[in-house]
């Protein structure tokens, strides 16, 4: 399990995409334990410290699971948390829920009106993160954020793939206080070609779930504006309560 320490990169961001790759090509499979801790400092030669920041991450995706007195697994039908995502993602083929890996993701700041003004209003630009995310034996999907870059500062330094196999949301709760307290969601079916999800590399024969999220605070204050395009044949779209009504 080696990731290569680019410049820029930390040492955490390594073990846990060092982790995360040994998940994705079946050296770790679901259910699997993790080595201790401690084997895993000599594994990814990184300290203690590191180690259990990188586990505490890959847990605020759902990739693995920590129990007191069973260890650490890598997750199999674990339900996802509703802090991951909005909803869960079931694989058609084996009808159990899959937990999707970050393979790209791209930060940029455009001006265009769209979705996400009409949510968080009108601004000079907005902060727009683009991901591609991978599961075995299904085909990627795509997402894209839309934030005010006022409220974010410094999110977007650095090197992407800092944010591989991170949740966001709970990083905008710890770095900046924004909490999401609920969620207005529609979902819509795209057919296949349109230009929107190929911008992702989404690329599906069949139709597309276009999935919108707007989320709010506690005070109903808009965080940010979500949309996925997630493909039809391959996914079912299982969704959690706690919508802003």
């Amino acid at each position: 399990m080696n990731e290569a320490i680019k410049p820029g990169r930390t040492k955490r961001t390594a073990a846990r995409l060092a982790l995360s790759a040994a998940m994705r090509d079946g050296t770790l499979k679901p259910g699997d334990m993790l080595p201790a801790e401690t084997e895993l400092t000599t594994i990814l030669g990184v300290s203690l410290g590191t180690v259990q920041a990188a586990l505490r991450q890959l847990q605020e995706i759902g990739a693995i699971v920590r129990r007191r007195g069973d260890g650490t697994r890598v997750a199999s039908t674990e339900p996802l948390t509703a802090s991951v995502w909005h909803f869960r993602f079931i694989s058609r083929r084996d009808g159990r829920p899959v937990h999707p890996s970050s393979e790209m993701i791209e930060f940029d700041e455009i001006r265009e009106p769209g979705r996400w003004s009409e949510l968080l209003g009108e601004k000079p630009g907005f902060l727009r993160i683009s991901r591609r995310y991978a599961s075995p034996g299904c085909a990627p999907f795509g997402a894209e954020m839309y934030l005010d870059p006022g409220m974010v500062p410094g999110l977007a330094d650095g090197d992407p793939d800092e944010w591989k196999m991170v949740n966001i949301r709970t990083q905008l709760e710890s770095r900046y206080n924004l909490l999401v307290a609920g969620t207005i969601q529609t979902v819509e079916l795209i057919p296949p070609g349109t230009a929107e999800p190929e911008r992702l590399g989404i690329r599906s024969p069949g139709p597309v779930y276009k999935v919108n999220a707007e989320t709010f605070g506690p005070a109903r204050q808009p965080i940010y504006f979500q949309r996925l395009f997630v493909p039809a044949d391959d996914y079912v779209l299982s969704f959690s309560s706690g919508a802003v009504s």
